[in-house]
């Protein structure tokens, strides 16, 4: 079996798929559901090695409340994935950026995992965009990060080295690049078929992609030492934050603890938690009505 970087939207988002060169040079490919509506907005914001089609299942009946707009980050998905450092300020940059030259002044901002790390710093530095900030399974504040696997510190040193192995082990075996996905989800085999067989073809269409790669590599890196920086500045912050918020968490997720979820809806005051039964890493693909539930609220 042949897989290629080649990303096609999935058949929800396909309809609605552009592409646009920003102010900064790069090409963003996006989906926007209703460019002449003068609807609220909601932009939805993907996390690491993601990309728009993690929407795939809510993109559509949100459309019916908001103008939606979901895009591929830059260095993910199908926009340009230039050889740079990607850091919080680079994407938040790339996101309003975005949103300037659809003429969305402000927007409903919605992240997953990464993608909430940057609605959340872009709703710390530029509180007026953000009519609301909603949070999934993602925060600047970690308040119990993922376990320490053995030899972290040697992988750190020669991340790039562990990394290209790994890449290259998945791109020979596509039932491991498929299984890789297993800690983030609950119950990857409960999904429907049609959702099996999309993430078998989108992992391993990711695993090929060597600029992509790299983009994740970079993210991880800038991510790690920003976080490591201002642990104190970003506690203060969120305890600070005026923007309503929303923190949605899977109970059973793997990657980031949902006491992350608890820890952090409970730092700001009015924010509010929602944790979602038998979701994990990324509840808006296994519970997606629960997650819409609470987003069509937003607008209420």
């Amino acid at each position: 079996m042949t897989f290629t970087e080649t990303m096609r939207f999935s058949e929800a988002l396909a309809p609605f798929a552009q592409s646009r060169t920003l102010q900064n040079g790069l090409r963003v490919s996006y989906v926007d559901s209703a460019p002449t509506s003068d609807a609220a907005a909601m932009l939805l914001v993907h996390g690491l090695q993601d990309e728009a089609d993690t929407w795939r299942h809510v993109f559509v009946p949100l459309a019916r409340s908001y103008r939606v707009v979901a895009l591929d980050l830059p260095g993910f998905g199908r926009s340009d994935k230039p050889r740079r450092r990607y850091d919080l300020p680079f994407f938040a940059e790339t996101v309003l950026a975005l949103l300037d030259s659809l003429h969305i002044e402000r927007a409903h901002l919605v992240g997953s995992s990464l993608g909430a790390m940057i609605c959340e710093y872009i709703a710390d530095q530029f509180p007026i965009r953000a009519h609301s900030l909603t949070l999934i399974d993602g925060t600047l504040v970690i308040h119990k990060p993922p376990p320490t696997p053995p030899g972290a510190i040697l992988r750190m040193l020669f991340a790039d080295y562990f990394d290209r192995k790994f890449f290259a082990a998945l791109r020979n075996a596509p039932n491991d690049a498929y299984a890789s996905l297993r800690p983030y989800y609950a119950d990857l085999d409960a999904l429907p078929a049609a959702d099996r067989d999309f993430l078998f073809q989108r992992v391993n269409e990711r695993v090929w992609d060597e600029r992509q790669r790299m983009a994740a590599l970079s993210t991880r890196g800038a991510l790690t030492s920003f976080l490591l920086r201002n642990t104190h500045r970003l506690r203060t912050a969120a305890a600070r934050l005026t923007v309503p918020t929303t923190v949605i968490w899977g109970a059973l997720d793997a990657i980031l603890a949902p006491v992350n979820g608890s820890a952090r809806a409970a730092l700001q005051p009015g924010a509010r938690l929602v944790e979602i039964a038998e979701a994990g890493h990324l509840p808006h693909q296994e519970r997606p009505q629960r997650v819409l539930d609470v987003l069509t609220e937003l607008g209420a």
